[in-house]
């Protein structure tokens, strides 16, 4: 299945890149993984929620039409009313009622494809802190997933990029925390944020990459017997 990350960067973006990686890496024992994913979650819920609020949107006016037009259709269509010179006004409300639910059934399928078809949907019932707690969840798999726990010195640092919640976040490894706080990484994530929405991610990417490697080389310096632990390519899921 093909991947909006894939497409992201261009193959120069990531030849730069991954030069950027190699190049801090030279100066440092720290390990750097950079993930781009489409999203963090699939949002199951959020594809049920979405689709019943809009489909019940939606279904507003034409139930309100039949539910002005109700007096009529029920003289008509239901003979124990058709004697009576008005129907009921509770008559006239459970019909609207029922008139909107079948539309917002109805409404709710169609919805539903789309939603799951264009998941750029799901961002506006997406709230800020769901957001920051799936990335921060997806990075916690993706640093066991890549193997950033698995480096000999616990130095391990990841990017994660989620186009779908439009955040970016950076993991590091318990060795790392000794000497740079989640505080400070959170300031470089921000950047690279600042950056894609500038329309120049990977310069962004590259900058911040640059500016940890900084605090990287001075706490954690390359050793005599330093090797490439983990791959410098960019990742896309």
């Amino acid at each position: 299945m093909s991947h909006k990350s894939e497409k992201f960067f261009s193959e120069d973006d990531k030849r730069a890149i991954e030069a950027v990686i190699s190049e801090v890496e030279r100066k440092t024992s720290g390990e750097i993984v950079a993930v781009i994913v489409d999203r963090c979650d699939r949002y199951s819920d959020i594809d049920v929620i979405g689709s019943i609020l809009i489909a019940a949107f939606i279904s507003v006016y034409p139930s309100g039409l039949f539910f002005m037009l109700s007096e009529r259709i029920l003289h008509r269509f239901l003979p124990s009313m058709s004697w009576m010179a008005e129907v009921p006004d509770m008559a006239r409300f459970f019909f609207g009622l029922c008139t909107f639910v079948l539309f917002t059934i109805i409404f709710y399928f169609p919805i539903m494809s789309l939603i799951k078809r264009v998941p750029v949907v799901k961002r506006f019932f997406l709230h800020e802190k769901r957001k920051e707690r799936e990335i921060r969840d997806r990075a916690i798999r993706a640093f066991h997933e890549h193997r950033l726990d698995k480096t000999r010195d616990a130095t391990g640092v990841l990017f994660l990029i989620s186009l779908l919640e439009r955040k970016v976040y950076i993991l590091a490894d318990h060795g790392i925390y000794t000497k740079i706080t989640q505080t400070a990484l959170d300031g470089f994530a921000i950047a690279v944020a600042s950056g894609i929405a500038e329309g120049r991610p990977a310069q962004a990417l590259c900058e911040s990459i640059r500016a940890i490697g900084v605090d990287l080389a001075e706490h954690f310096p390359a050793k005599p017997d330093d090797v490439n632990e983990l791959s410098n390519k960019i990742i896309a899921e």
